[in-house]
């Protein structure tokens, strides 16, 4: 029988994130965006870390990261970045381990869905080598002149991502390294794969989701 395996992607398949190093790049790109990050550092910085104001505070780092790009540029930063990325440039990698068993899924015909908070084409792109798995995460919208967060496929919201393109409400097995993804963990059929947790993570799990959770450990 087919199972699902549903996977995070920064933290999990990747160490390091995706996110955070394509806006730094394109932040790089000019002194002025850099400046102007600086100047609203205090605002986006202490949004983010508010779970519940999170998309507020990525989308303002975003929106000066991206004002006056279209979808052409949008499209060729990615790009770029993602062929950095590849030629090992970027402050991001592959956890071996992560993809082995991603392979191993694939290997034995089951499906694959990778969800993520990060924008769906940069990891769309980045997991452009997989034909067979499916790339779920954040749709971006164009306000202002610059590019904000639409759907921010965060915490619950994975979940109904999940359902709206057909994966149903359980999946078979999930693996992440967030406590945020306790509703991906909970709809896990047969166990939730903790990656590289802190201390005492686990167990919280176990506690809020009911779920059989273990730890993994890779590298």
């Amino acid at each position: 029988m087919t199972r699902l395996a549903v996977f995070d992607l920064d933290g999990t398949l990747l160490a390091g994130d995706s996110t955070v190093a394509w806006v730094r790049a394109l932040l790089s790109s000019s002194w002025l965006r850099c400046i102007a990050a600086a100047i609203a550092l205090p605002a986006w910085l202490f949004l983010i870390w508010i779970p519940s104001t999170r998309k507020v505070g990525a989308s303002i780092l975003l929106w000066i990261a991206t004002v006056g790009y279209d979808q052409g540029a949008i499209t060729h930063s990615i790009q770029t970045f993602a062929k950095s990325f590849e030629q090992g440039d970027r402050a991001i990698r592959w956890r071996s381990d992560g993809l082995a068993t991603m392979n191993s899924h694939l290997a034995t015909k089951d499906r694959v869905v990778v969800v993520t908070a990060a924008p769906e084409w940069l990891a769309a792109r980045l997991l452009a080598s997989w034909t067979e798995v499916r790339a779920l995460g954040s749709r971006l919208v164009r306000r202002w002149g610059g590019w904000v967060i639409d759907e921010h496929c965060f915490g619950e919201e994975k979940c109904r991502a999940l359902q709206e393109n057909g994966y149903g409400s359980a999946w078979d097995v999930v693996y992440t390294d967030s406590y945020a993804d306790a509703p991906l963990l909970a709809g896990a059929t047969e166990c939730g794969f903790i990656v590289n947790p802190r201390r005492g993570l686990v167990g919280k799990l176990k506690a809020r989701t009911q779920s059989r959770i273990a730890p993994l450990h890779w590298t």
